[in-house]
């Protein structure tokens, strides 16, 4: 079983897209992870973020996806 994005957020500036997704990990655990992307083909994007994405505190993942609420 590979990682997989549950649900991604995108945000837009004047320097481009970055994305959050919260991933399902392979091991089955659930984290965040956030990156720039190119902004051209959404579902490249996702596999960006999931791939090569960096940690995102796991508090304000779940503040910003609404978990726990």
């Amino acid at each position: 079983m590979n990682n997989e994005a549950l649900k991604v957020k995108w945000f837009n500036g004047a320097k481009g897209t970055v994305g959050i997704a919260k991933v399902k990990t392979h091991e089955g655990e659930i984290e965040y992870r956030i990156s720039p992307v190119d902004g051209f083909l959404e579902h490249m994007d996702v596999q960006q973020i999931v791939a090569w994405g960096v940690w995102f505190p796991t508090e304000a993942g779940d503040a910003l996806f609404l978990e726990g609420v």
